[in-house]
């Protein structure tokens, strides 16, 4: 009966999540994977009219969401729920979205919000840094910390023993979260007029929105040269590939969770400005996907195909992030703001 009396009660946790184009469906991953972390608290997910894509996120974590389409219907939750902490993600969000939900919850941390909400929440945990952002307000926690990763890319790192090229060597191209500029043909035509023996592929989600017959093509004037449609063609391309040529926004952190040589190409000004993928974290970058030279694209394959030193510097520098530890850090971090332990520091 005494140790029944001693134990805490559990905290109220809701995490509400909304796509965002410029985003993709990766908060939607990330929230999957930091609810089910806080399993031992009284977690409840919201997702605003959510596409099939992202609902399976979480029924494929054993998650079963509430979904709502009129902020109405989640400020009805929030009031029958009272939540100690709620935790948004995808959105940026408005001053005035953040005042409505304000009232219902103790603490309110937000996931890479550029909006002006943002200003409004105890924390503003942010992955995606910009350089020319202001960072000096004081509830901004910012770092390599803030990617949440998951089971698969674990077991990826941990299954890979050597980064030595194959024969021939194998790029993948993976322009995650909607590739509105068609930087995967883009990248795949410079590729083309590398003399070299190469065996590249060209992975295709469920969020390129463009004709694949252009690629498949262009595919076939080369040897070795395949396209792969698949959910996450990535996750299942990474095993083998020795180069990941990818856009700047979120994909840098898987390709550095599982340490792999890799070329960033910005697909809007917002990533690239993201300071992460820089030559400091073992990224080759390459500025403005659009605005792409040939010979840069180029250039930059051939410095990794040809230089070990500068593949493993690379790598090493990929490792060094610890990415892999990132989820105890994130756990820790908002069981913290639930128990209104926080203390907001720089990381």
């Amino acid at each position: 009966m005494q140790n029944e009396l001693s134990k805490k009660p559990k905290k109220k946790i809701a995490f509400i999540v909304e796509y965002s184009a410029m985003k993709g469906y990766y908060p939607f991953e990330r929230a999957s994977i930091l609810a089910k972390l806080l399993k031992e608290e009284e977690v409840t997910v919201f997702l605003k009219k959510p596409s099939d894509e992202a609902l399976e996120i979480f029924t494929d974590a054993q998650l079963s969401p509430i979904i709502y389409i009129h902020i109405d219907e989640l400020i009805n939750h929030l009031k029958e729920l009272q939540p100690d902490l709620i935790v948004q993600d995808g959105k940026d969000t408005t001053i005035e979205y953040v005042e409505t939900i304000r009232p219902f919850c103790k603490t309110l941390v937000h996931f890479d919000d550029f909006g002006e909400g943002a200003e409004l929440a105890d924390g503003n945990i942010l992955a995606i840094l910009d350089e020319m952002r202001e960072t000096t307000a004081q509830n901004i926690l910012a770092g390599s910390f803030a990617f949440a990763i998951g089971d698969t890319l674990k077991s990826i790192a941990e299954s890979r023993v050597s980064n030595e090229l194959s024969d021939p060597p194998h790029i993948v191209v993976a322009y995650e979260d909607g590739d509105l500029n068609n930087l995967t043909y883009r990248t795949l035509r410079h590729l083309t007029h590398l003399q070299i023996p190469l065996k590249v592929t060209i992975a295709i989600d469920r969020e390129y929105p463009h004709s694949v017959s252009d690629l498949q093509l262009m595919a076939l004037s080369r040897r070795n040269t395949k396209i792969f449609k698949d959910d996450k063609p990535l996750e299942k391309l990474l095993p083998e590939a020795d180069i990941v040529i990818c856009n700047a926004n979120y994909t840098p952190y898987k390709v550095a969770a599982v340490g792999i040589p890799c070329i960033v190409s910005a697909q809007n000004e917002r990533e690239l400005n993201n300071i992460f993928p820089r030559e400091n974290n073992g990224f080759i970058n390459l500025g403005l996907g659009r605005k792409m030279k040939q010979s840069n694209i180029q250039n930059a394959v051939m410095e990794l195909l040809l230089h070990e030193a500068r593949r493993e510097r690379a790598v090493r520098k990929q490792i060094q992030l610890e990415i892999h530890e990132n989820n105890e850090t994130l756990k820790s971090l908002l069981l913290d703001f639930a128990y209104e332990r926080h203390n907001i520091v720089s990381f």
